[in-house]
């Protein structure tokens, strides 16, 4: 059996491919939590057909933007040099810096909590969607924390057998 961190040119170009998913996934996010948000809304249709937008971000949203963008930035930039510098150690500190800074995304989000969830037109819904959107977002950054406590001792163990070779 292969070891863990060796190499096929097929993994490799796997690993490329993830990269670019990633950085195109993560240049949509960028571009629509910067510019599209307006349509995170309630839409309803009037008897006349016209379409009245209710929007459900508040002005708190606009002190989490900043964040989001630099993190956004952060993991483009980041998997862009993952793409050209095949180093298994520099990658893994890179993937736990880019989920760290999911971690703070996911957290601020939640603190922040810049919704009004009040423009839904049920009052059952307007009770429990800010709950169940909080727990989310709580719940989002513990995944985050645990995935980058794993890569963290993944990283210390392929260190340790570098050492020892």
């Amino acid at each position: 059996m292969k070891e863990m961190y060796e190499k096929t040119s097929s993994s490799r170009a796997g690993e490329i491919g993830s990269y670019i998913f990633t950085i195109l996934v993560t240049f949509a996010n960028l571009i629509f939590f910067a510019f599209y948000h307006r349509y995170i809304a309630w839409f309803t249709t009037e008897p006349d057909g016209n379409v009245t937008r209710l929007a459900m971000l508040i002005d708190k949203y606009f002190i989490w933007l900043p964040i989001a963008i630099t993190a956004s930035i952060l993991a483009i930039i980041a998997y862009t040099i993952l793409i050209f510098y095949d180093n298994d150690r520099f990658r893994m500190t890179v993937e736990i810096i880019v989920i760290t800074t999911g971690v703070v995304v996911a957290a601020s989000l939640a603190s922040i909590y810049p919704f009004d969830f009040s423009v839904i037109p049920n009052a059952t819904a307007v009770d429990v969607v800010p709950i169940v959107v909080r727990v989310f977002f709580i719940t989002l950054a513990v995944f985050y924390g645990v995935t980058a406590l794993v890569q963290f001792i993944k990283l210390r163990r392929y260190i340790a057998k570098q050492e020892v070779k």
